[in-house]
């Protein structure tokens, strides 16, 4: 089971997804790999490649990638720029049923 948290006073249970690190670690190597097999996402990575900037953001949908993990239909993956080439710094589930999202000034978590 996932772990119990307390939202807006209510108990909620998060689902467990991952079992640790390194299943986590495979999960967003295959999701990396299979968004840059993707002509859409080739496109939009390649595009933010020219950016100015040295870091960005790309949402990923699980479903179009033939991906599913339970309660997370999309994720974030943030790029940085080190050494000559675009690594992975980060990622994190921003649509799904699991997913809970605080917004400032509207009543906080949704």
């Amino acid at each position: 089971m996932g772990q119990k948290i307390i939202v807006n006073g209510q108990e909620k249970q998060l689902p467990r997804v991952f079992r640790d690190e390194g299943e986590l670690m495979e999960f967003l190597k295959e999701v990396v790999e299979r968004a840059l097999k993707d002509p859409d996402y080739q496109k939009e990575f390649f595009n933010r490649l020219g950016a100015p900037k040295s870091s960005f953001g790309i949402p990923v949908d699980l479903k179009k990638l033939g991906m599913r993990v339970d309660g997370v239909d999309v994720v974030r993956l943030e790029f940085r720029f080190e050494d000559g080439k675009f690594v992975l710094e980060t990622a994190y589930p921003v649509d799904g049923w699991a997913v809970e999202t605080f917004i400032p000034g509207r009543g906080g978590w949704q």
